[in-house]
């Protein structure tokens, strides 16, 4: 079993950025203008700015305040135990064979359901040849598990088995994901769902629906794609699991594909405020599987229906709609928000919501729509009454897209998981950047590489986006309040182009996390700082 927790590291809170700042100087400093903005984040490598203390005593993932806080969480007595093989595979997408790299055998991973509360169990075994790690996106979880290398523990190695082992203490729909360079943009994640067992969703039936963004195997590579964004970072040849996510050999036709990607258009959302994204995926999946294939929704005419949104896609923002169906939104990230109707939402990447329909007699398209350009993911939702489809392949054009959208800014949280309102004790500022137009991200400022805490403290990070895309911003272990939203509870939020927005939470979580953005590409290339506790 591997260690947990990444060995000796710099006490250092100021970072250069990665592998991916080794550049830095062949890109010029004044590409970040890093004489006006201060210091610039990142995550591994041991370079610290002079005009930061040496002598805080950071609390790391191993230290016993970790075990303390795991110790204090509510385990209700039962154990979930699960274990997954990251390894090669042959998928099978709507008729076309894709070798990839999955846990089980399918384009999307086995869904974990659990109860909140529960100890969970989870082996997991690394047949790849390269290392990897497994994060646990949206859990509170302790420290040494959260399976961020190099902050938290050490990568999982070729041939071997980390045995991940934590309490889950919040229900919620949550996912799992490999956490080492673009590895999650193959097969490697899926849905981890924490039931709650007082839930008062009202729902009859419940389905999971795993969105998807897909090139893998389809004549590229996501990291050929990375090295046609910018040679200079997949020069690195590496990941956050401080190996290489795939060979560094590239062939021309892998390459030339990855190019044509990168130059097919960016795409334009007004809603997101720009720019979408740049890589142009030739395929979006529900559940792993294409429109031509879909994994069809069934139900009884008349019911309740729970439909759990997960976006994991690396770069992809959807919109979201059900032909014939109103949607109730009850729940952003896991976390209870005040029930509010809709037509159609948009889902960022790494961002859920738990959405509620009455199930209509027939068979209904439901539709994940690439905002901003053209592509869509889709399947069927079929009332029990209903016959088959002729055609399973529903088409990316449904009314329900132009109806009413609701805006993450316009929900608001339910009374049970509003955060207190109090002054912050520690109130941070960074800027999120880009290096001109070079496909080099970072974050930048005075506190970029020192946002530390005390066990106890409320935190506050104001976030000011000078770049010209959105970014779609994650912490690690936590999970906040975002005021300007009336205190709406997420562990993702969107922070769009050209401007602020501010996020609060209690530091109630000891040890070393990530904070990043979790557009896959623009964390590989250096938008991420640490959040960094202090005795």
């Amino acid at each position: 079993m591997s260690v947990p927790g990444s060995g000796a590291r710099s006490s250092m809170p100021v970072q250069l950025g990665r592998r991916r700042f080794l550049s830095l100087g062949a890109l010029g400093a004044a590409a970040f203008g890093v004489g006006a903005v201060g210091s610039i984040a990142g995550c591994s490598s041991t370079a610290a700015s002079p005009a930061q203390p040496t002598d805080l005593d950071y609390i790391l993932p191993t230290d016993p305040e970790v075990a303390a806080a795991e110790s204090a969480r509510a385990w209700n007595g039962s154990t979930a135990a699960f274990a997954l093989t990251a390894g090669f595979s042959t998928v099978d997408l709507g008729g076309r064979l894709v070798d990839t790299w999955t846990y089980g055998g399918a384009a999307v991973a086995p869904e974990l359901r659990l109860t909140a509360g529960d100890r969970v169990k989870i082996a997991v075994h690394n047949a790849l040849e390269t290392e990897t790690t497994l994060h646990w996106h949206g859990i509170r979880i302790r420290n040494d598990m959260d399976g961020a290398a190099p902050t938290t523990q050490a990568p999982i190695g070729v041939g071997t088995t980390f045995d991940y082992d934590f309490v889950a203490p919040d229900p919620g729909t949550h996912w799992y994901h490999s956490h080492s360079g673009l590895q999650a943009d193959r097969g490697l994640f899926g849905a981890m769902i924490v039931e709650d067992p007082e839930d008062t969703s009202g729902a009859d039936v419940d389905a999971v629906l795993v969105l998807d963004d897909w090139l893998d195997g389809l004549g590229t590579s996501p990291d050929s794609v990375l090295m046609a964004l910018n040679p200079a970072i997949a020069g690195g040849h590496g990941g956050h699991g401080g190996a290489a996510s795939a060979p560094a050999e590239h062939s021309a036709g892998e390459m030339t594909l990855a190019q044509q990607l990168v130059n097919a258009g960016h795409g334009s959302s007004e809603v997101l405020g720009g720019m979408t994204q740049h890589i142009a995926y030739p395929l979006h999946l529900i559940n792993g599987r294409p429109p031509n294939d879909p994994a069809v929704v069934t139900a009884a005419a008349g019911a309740v229906l729970r439909l759990r949104i997960i976006n994991a896609a690396a770069e992809t923002p959807y919109r979201f709609a059900v032909a014939g169906h109103e949607m109730t939104i009850i729940a952003a990230d896991g976390y209870d928000v005040e029930p509010a109707k809709a037509d159609t939402i948009i889902v960022g990447m790494a961002q859920r919501y738990d959405v509620l329909v009455t199930v209509k007699s027939g068979s209904w398209p439901i539709v994940a729509k690439v905002e901003g350009r053209d592509g869509y993911a889709s399947t069927v939702l079929r009332s029990n009454d209903a016959s088959a489809l002729a055609n399973p392949d529903v088409g990316g054009s449904i009314p329900e897209l132009g109806g009413r959208l609701v805006l993450e800014s316009s929900l608001r949280p339910a009374q049970a998981v509003r955060l207190e309102t109090k002054a912050p004790d520690r109130d941070y500022r960074i800027e999120l950047i880009q290096a001109g137009d070079r496909y080099v991200w970072g974050m930048a400022g005075a506190d970029a590489g020192k946002l530390i805490m005390k066990q106890g403290e409320r935190v506050r990070i104001t976030m000011k986006n000078s770049s010209t895309m959105w970014h779609p911003m994650h912490t690690h272990g936590h999970t906040f309040a975002v005021p300007g939203y009336g205190g709406l509870r997420r562990d993702t939020v969107n922070v769009l182009p050209g401007t602020e927005l501010a996020i609060e939470f209690d530091a109630d979580n000891p040890g070393e996390w990530m904070f990043h953005c979790h557009n896959a590409y623009h964390f590989e290339a250096g938008m991420t700082a640490n959040l960094r506790y202090v005795r």
